[in-house]
């Protein structure tokens, strides 16, 4: 389970994703790094680490997935 601290870095993550509108996707923190999920392709996804820490993708996830239901 991510502690606070990944929650945070997170959070920041989805920020500058700008996943932020409840529908297009979310970041799960992770122990070790960060998991991405959003509804369509994802043209930024060379983004491949934040903060030091692996960022796993998974595009073309479904609405509720990517709201986080």
């Amino acid at each position: 389970m991510a502690d606070s601290y990944m929650q945070d870095r997170a959070e920041e993550l989805a920020q500058h994703l700008r996943l932020n509108d409840g529908k297009s996707g979310y970041v799960e923190a992770t122990a070790d790094g960060f998991r991405v999920y959003v509804r369509r392709k994802w043209p930024g996804k060379q983004l491949a680490s934040w903060d030091g820490l692996p960022i796993e993708w998974h595009e073309n996830v479904g609405t509720n997935k990517a709201a986080n239901r």
